[in-house]
């Protein structure tokens, strides 16, 4: 029997464009069985729900404050967390006077806004905006901001499991990643440095923050290190989008890092390639989707729709992601680099939202979904967003 079965009217091909509203419906995030439904409407619209959690929700980063943002011992807003996730944002102004350990989770640290020197027990690294460092469970680290007293803007995902480099998921399926150059990346390396000094260092332990004291600066006195790679940099401009003639693919073939127990994946979406298959067999844009992963995704840069820079979403798996078609455009020559920059973060653990980030919610997520989230995401202008809400309700 055929793995691909096909019942009813199929009206275009799964990439292609129509009347219909089309759905995706996949099991084990994007790795298990799948199949593609034509709707005459679109789930993914609903007139009210008992919980406003279970639709899709955002706010601007930049609206809120972490205390890190003037309290040189303050910390990061958490935003969202689970049991074994967190996506929490920073915007630290000045030194702290400790070190930092998370000893509960592994961390990506993605760095949207300012520079710092990371300073870690396997060396120091300067980031800047672009740029996500991998910071494993029990490593000590310190951020040092490049221009004190202005706050920048980092995006923290924690994961109870290990991160690992997504060639590794890649090579299992027989294909090795290689649009991914993981030899850029930038490794700490220690320096010779003063080490003695008293150092505190802020575990975040069973969920609560501890401390331990020592008579030396753990990040400063390892003279040298040899192994894999466990500190490292890398910069998402340097990873190239990737896609095809008639459409985009979905959000882990782009995947740069994952969890060892496929419970979450670090997703980089930059600018397409060009799609080059007219309407009705070719179109730009994601079709409206629905799996068993939460989905959340920060804008970091924008070109088409710039005041979405530094939006946080999370689409829940309570709900269809609506999906927004239009027709492919070649564009003109000569060619040239689209600043749109997205990053994905797909967690199988459930994620749940803050206290803090409620009261920083958009008022009216149905329709600013459109305008921020699919403003830059397919490069349709947010006027569309109520005509395609219309559109959903013929």
């Amino acid at each position: 029997m055929a793995s691909i079965l096909r019942r009813g009217r199929i009206p275009v091909p799964p990439t292609g464009i129509s009347e219909y509203i089309d759905q995706v419906y996949t099991i084990k995030g994007f790795f298990g069985p799948w199949a593609h439904l034509y709707r005459k409407h679109n789930t993914a619209h609903v007139t009210s729900a008992s919980r406003p959690d279970l639709i899709y929700q955002g706010l601007d980063t930049g609206k809120v404050e972490p205390t890190d943002a003037h309290d040189p011992a303050g910390e990061p807003l958490v935003l969202m967390e689970g049991p074994r996730n967190a996506v929490a944002i920073s915007a630290r102004s000045q030194a702290a006077p400790f070190a930092e350990r998370n000893v509960d989770r592994h961390q990506i640290r993605f760095y949207h806004e300012g520079r710092y020197v990371l300073e870690t027990e396997f060396g120091p690294l300067e980031v800047g905006p672009g740029d996500f460092v991998v910071v494993p469970a029990n490593i000590v680290y310190r951020e040092i901001p490049v221009d004190p007293g202005t706050p920048g803007s980092i995006l923290i995902l924690e994961s109870e499991h290990h991160i690992s480099l997504s060639e590794e998921l890649w090579d299992k399926v027989g294909f090795a990643g290689v649009f991914v150059d993981y030899s850029a990346m930038e490794l700490a390396t220690p320096q010779e440095r003063n080490a003695e000094a008293i150092t505190r260092v802020r575990l975040r332990v069973d969920n609560e923050y501890e401390w331990l004291e020592y008579a030396f600066d753990p990040t400063r006195d390892v003279i040298g290190w040899l192994g894999d790679p466990i500190v490292f940099k890398m910069n998402v401009w340097d990873v190239p989008g990737i896609g095809t003639t008639h459409n985009f693919l979905t959000p882990p073939a782009n995947a740069v890092l994952f969890a060892e127990d496929y419970s979450c994946f670090f997703n980089v979406l930059g600018p397409r390639p060009a799609v080059t298959t007219p309407p009705p067999n070719g179109s730009v844009g994601a079709p409206a989707h629905l799996n068993d992963y939460d989905e959340v995704w920060f804008k970091h840069a924008s070109e088409l729709a710039e005041a979405s820079t530094g939006h946080l979403w999370n689409l829940p798996r309570t709900i269809t992601h609506p999906g927004m078609r239009r027709p492919a455009e070649y564009p003109p020559n000569p060619v040239r680099m689209v600043r749109e920059m997205s990053l994905n973060f797909d967690t199988k653990a459930k994620l749940y939202w803050t206290d803090e980030a409620r009261r920083a919610w958009f008022p009216d997520p149905q329709r600013e979904l459109y305008s921020s989230f699919y403003g830059s995401h397919t490069g349709t202008a947010a006027d569309d967003a109520a005509t395609h809400v219309a559109r959903s309700k013929q």
